[in-house]
């Protein structure tokens, strides 16, 4: 979670800083304070003849309900927790009442907004009930003047609150630094059979679980099989990585990437990650492989969301494919990269289309997805943080006999006005399919697509 904030204290949330950047929920490892008139400024927001102002001001309340859904009044008043992860230790969401409250002596007799008043108000009260400083973050200049005034701590909204799905959701992976078989005190014990070792559940993270991955810097990599109270079992992959459909990993978690995309076991690949980490690439990778190599199935289906479910792809002239092939750039982006080196490099083009026609690639619509079975298929799910929970889950259910469903998705991409990081289909899949027992969840957390997008990843 990039975050130049210290995170001295409790942050209260004015309007203007919720507006500005919903995520600024997500940004801070201390708890969130939000009052009611914070909301009713919201709600007020949203109708304001300003699309762009109503817009976010609309994202920001669908953001708070995605939170909120679910939760009692009890548990609002002892704090929802806010997503945790190894990265990112957040703590807890809590909807204040501050118009109950008596004003202030400092603030009685303020002119100016009340609104902004009632909002330091709250903040002075909660520095009294908690003992502690509180900060109030706002991008209003005037407000955080008026709050220093009185006594309040006041911020900006850091310009860096850059939330990646690394941050929000269980990875599926833990990486550990040196060599793991360094930490054992005795082998004596930690060989059981083949190779199947086992470890102290001490040197794992609370996340640990079957079908979780690991790695470390001596080159280990392992899929965790049994998770007890003090043991964890896990089988060893090969050091040499063997290349599938010509393609070697370029890092560790790649290498888990395709192990997970070739293993028989699995029927569900849920793969998430920034920009030009190879998620597309390394999928087209693995069910060409399996589609063209080992002929475990007939077919590759690919789907990449729109913006409902029951979309028309319209009339304009062509076909269902070509109609959906300007949406679906990427995977023929990863096909002509994967095959630019070929002998035949003067005619890249007709190597895909050869391709395409051998693979028996299909390019679809999610408008036409309803009632459909996909058997004896890999099925690669693209750009799935765009789908509502609704959506993955009656894409999800396609799935029929001998089918590969390979979910791929960045959360830190949302570009639907729907779906916000905590509602997206994407967070739904991982917090719902990391318990499926034939299903494996990896995160990427590396940028290999050039420098350019390394850093414009880590920067913007």
């Amino acid at each position: 979670m990039k975050n130049s904030n210290e995170n001295r204290s409790p942050r209260v949330l004015d309007t203007s800083a919720l507006v500005h950047d919903p995520k600024s929920i997500l940004s801070y490892k201390d708890d969130i304070y939000i009052c009611l008139t914070v909301l009713e400024e919201l709600d007020n927001l949203k109708e304001r003849t300003n699309k762009s102002v109503s817009a976010d001001a609309r994202m920001c309340i669908r953001m708070l309900e995605d939170i909120i859904n679910g939760h009692t009044a009890e548990e609002m008043e002892v704090g929802i927790p806010l997503p945790s992860t190894e990265t990112a230790q957040r703590g807890k969401l809590f909807i204040g009442i501050d118009t109950q409250l008596d004003m202030a002596r400092e603030l009685k007799h303020g002119i100016g907004s009340d609104a902004d008043n009632r909002i330091i108000n709250y903040a002075l009260y909660l520095q009294k009930e908690l003992n502690k400083d509180v900060t109030i973050v706002s991008r209003d200049i005037n407000m955080r003047l008026k709050a220093r005034t009185v006594g309040v701590r006041a911020e900006d909204v850091a310009v860096d609150n850059q939330i990646s799905d690394i941050d929000l959701l269980y990875t599926g992976v833990q990486a550990f630094e040196g060599d793991l078989f360094d930490r054992i005190k005795t082998d004596k014990d930690f060989k059981v059979s083949g190779e199947v070792y086992t470890f102290p559940v001490s040197l794992f993270n609370d996340e640990v679980q079957p079908n979780m991955y690991w790695y470390d810097e001596a080159g280990h990599i392992g899929r965790i099989s049994e998770v007890t109270d003090t043991e964890v079992y896990t089988k060893l992959l090969p050091r040499k990585h063997e290349k599938v459909w010509g393609i070697l990993p370029k890092n560790q978690r790649q290498a888990v990437a395709l192990s997970q995309l070739t293993d028989p076991y699995y029927d569900l690949n849920i793969i998430l990650g920034p920009a030009g980490s190879g998620k597309t690439f390394l999928a087209v990778a693995a069910a060409l492989h399996q589609v063209l190599e080992l002929k475990k199935y007939k077919k590759i289906v690919v789907v990449r969301s729109r913006d409902f479910m029951d979309d028309d792809p319209g009339f304009l002239p062509g076909d269902l494919t070509e109609k959906s092939m300007p949406l679906l750039a990427g995977i023929t982006d990863a096909l002509i990269s994967m095959h630019s080196g070929d002998n035949n490099e003067g005619n890249i083009s007709a190597t895909v289309e050869h391709i395409i026609e051998r693979a028996n690639i299909e390019f679809t619509s999610m408008a036409y997805f309803r009632g459909r079975s996909i058997d004896d298929a890999v099925l690669i799910i693209d750009e799935a943080q765009n789908m509502t929970r609704a959506q993955i889950k009656g894409m999800l259910s396609r799935g029929g006999k001998n089918c590969r469903t390979i979910v791929l998705g960045n959360l830190a991409q949302i570009d639907d006005k729907f779906v916000t990081a905590a509602s997206s289909g994407a967070s739904a899949a991982v917090n719902v399919y990391r318990n499926y027992e034939k299903g494996s969840v990896l995160i990427f957390d590396e940028v290999e697509r050039s420098s350019l997008a390394e850093f414009t990843e880590k920067n913007m």
